[in-house]
């Protein structure tokens, strides 16, 4: 049996809408793939799998609107944002007598970019104060109105995750026609699944609120005790939401390093059980039911470089009442993403609650497009004099390229997968 044709990545369209019955996905051929859901109430995954015949229903919800094109007959970038809920509805793996309703305890955004060579996954903070669009009723009552200084957290439970992928748009100025929520127990199983994660600690932690304790060092993370260390805030860094941010990248950088080098993509038997858990795991939008869509996605994600694959936190600062709010240079974050241009890192500016391991290196030598612009000589020599143009197609044509990378925005925070980073423990 031949292989199935892989194909580029689609342009994308926004999409908002109505929930779906339980649908199901019949001898899946291909891969089963979330670009960063394979873990975490939030996670990450770069999966294939291929010649598998999977059977079992799929959860969707219809994000509205006109549906996006085929996979097939496209090409350029895409969004997909990925959701964690913290419903305890259903879940076994989490009994603290909680029952309020559901709130996408995470959010983040995956972008690709439009030629596939990076990627960029934003982390917006569940205590984030904004403004909401309106947002449809997914059991098909009246629309929810659009409301000013509401917490992030609160869009899956005023909408489900087509709210969420309304208020997400809003902010970040990037159409999203494809999304996933995944819950506690779907981190669970699916983190067991992977194989564990190998998680540098720059300290002991013992966080009795969700019951996560390690020593210093490096270990093996997954099952029920990934789940407490990716719900965790009050062990590292300040306690804050934005410390536990930089603590799961940490995480998310070191999954990614492992699904690339530890033979994760070429192991059918692996990624079987995988593939079976992400079908009995997650709730997809219905965009993402199809075959087509997700071989292709995951193979543009397999093959981006690992040092163009960054984790960056939405850019907000506390307002003095224990929530953050968006900081001034939020949108200019969010522009760059859009525009498919890096957001230049410092190195050393991991967040709170994780560190960068080793001698700290300069932003400009760790980002490709840093080194794109022709060098240039201060002091003349008898050479005769090259013509920038000639050779920079981007000297001529700023759209050809981005723009040389320029020195780290103030206030951002985050990393590349490249960087290896280590956890660290709570310090005030």
């Amino acid at each position: 049996m031949a292989p199935p044709k892989i194909v580029d990545a689609p342009e994308v369209r926004p999409r908002h809408g109505r929930l779906r019955r339980r649908h199901p996905v019949r001898r899946i051929v291909g891969l089963v793939a979330l670009g960063l859901t394979v873990v975490l109430v939030s996670t990450v995954g770069v999966l294939g799998v291929s010649f598998l015949q999977l059977q079992g229903d799929i959860e969707t919800v219809d994000l509205g609107g006109d549906p996006p094109p085929a996979f097939a007959e496209q090409q350029g970038g895409f969004n997909i944002l990925l959701v964690g809920s913290d419903s305890r509805e259903g879940q076994g793996s989490v009994d603290d007598g909680y029952t309020g309703g559901a709130l996408n305890d995470v959010t983040m955004l995956l972008h690709v970019s439009e030629d596939h060579q990076r990627a960029t996954v934003v982390s917006f903070p569940r205590d984030l104060l904004i403004d909401f669009p309106a947002c449809a009723n997914p059991e098909g009552g009246a629309d929810a109105p659009a409301a000013r200084g509401q917490q992030l957290n609160t869009a899956l439970g005023r909408g489900g995750l087509a709210c969420v992928a309304t208020v997400v748009e809003s902010i970040s100025g990037l159409d999203i026609p494809y999304a996933a929520v995944i819950g506690f127990d779907g981190v669970v199983n699916m983190s067991s699944a992977v194989g564990g994660v190998p998680v540098c600690f720059a300290g002991d932690i013992e966080d009795p609120y969700t019951g996560f304790s390690i020593t210093e060092g490096t270990h093996e993370i997954g099952g029920a005790q990934a789940l407490a260390f990716l719900r965790m805030r009050h062990g590292v860094g300040d306690g804050s939401d934005l410390s536990r941010i930089s603590s799961q990248q940490v995480f998310l950088s070191a999954l990614i390093r492992k699904l690339q080098s530890d033979a994760v993509l070429t192991d059918l038997g692996r990624l079987y059980s995988i593939a079976q858990v992400a079908t009995s795991s997650m709730t997809m939008s219905s965009s993402l039911n199809d075959i087509g869509t997700m071989v292709s996605m995951a193979r543009v994600l397999a093959d981006i470089p690992l040092d163009t694959m960054q984790f960056i936190q939405y850019p907000s600062a506390s307002n003095g009442t224990g929530r953050v709010v968006p900081t001034a240079v939020a949108d200019e974050v969010m522009a760059l993403i859009a525009a498919d241009q890096p957001v230049t890192l410092d190195p050393n500016a991991t967040g709170q609650g994780a560190e960068a391991t080793g001698t700290p290196t300069d932003p400009a030598a760790t980002d490709p497009a840093a080194t794109s612009a022709p060098p240039t000589d201060p002091a003349p020599t008898s050479a005769a004099p090259t013509d920038p143009a000639a050779t920079d197609p981007a000297a001529t044509d700023p759209a050809a390229s981005p723009p040389a990378s320029e020195a780290p925005i103030e206030g951002v925070q985050g990393t590349d997968a490249s960087q290896e980073t280590c956890v660290v423990p709570y310090q005030f």
